[in-house]
């Protein structure tokens, strides 16, 4: 009887987490990619991509090493060849070029990167939509079942982060 409780209280717990985050995906890292070539002045060469994890979270945890499969040793798109280096949400201090990529499900521990974006002029991206309305992460990709990008439009000007007018016709801001 308490194995099955366990195991009720497990599938309970899993669905809870897996609905708390969005499932990252190639397509979502290619759109990623592609975007960092409409920042006024587009990215180009290799770029460093800080994967921005909770090591205690099982959702960014899933996000995370998801992230770094999909980039492997480096994935070229477009322009850019991205880097991957998984990051610590405790050690995001240290980051200090590239770009972030944030992973799911952080919550209020989102806060502590927008911090560093601020102070380092770092962009950051995420497939977590309620990281970017809370102003913890710049940029939402979401490539299925179609492309939407989603921008923090106060966090992107504390940056300094800009785009390309034709790009801001392709996206929202909030």
């Amino acid at each position: 009887m308490l194995s099955k409780r366990c195991l009720a209280i497990g599938l309970v717990v899993a669905a809870f987490f897996g609905a708390a985050h969005a499932d990252i995906v190639q397509t979502d890292v290619e759109v990623g990619g592609r975007v960092l070539g409409f920042l006024a002045p587009p990215l180009t060469g290799e770029i460093k991509v800080s994967v921005v994890y909770a090591p205690g979270n099982p959702a960014s945890v899933a996000d995370e090493k998801a992230v770094l499969g999909l980039l492997g040793s480096g994935l070229k798109v477009g322009n850019v060849t991205l880097q991957p280096t998984a990051v610590d949400i405790d050690k995001v201090g240290g980051v200090t070029d590239g770009v972030v990529l944030l992973t799911g499900g952080l919550g209020a521990d989102g806060a502590k990167v927008a911090a560093v974006l601020k102070a380092k002029k770092l962009v950051c991206m995420t497939t977590d939509l309620a990281a970017v309305q809370s102003g913890f992460c710049s940029i939402h990709l979401k490539s299925t079942p179609k492309v939407q990008i989603t921008v923090n439009k106060s966090l992107d000007d504390a940056i300094g982060l800009s785009f390309g007018a034709a790009f801001k016709l392709m996206i929202t801001e909030i």
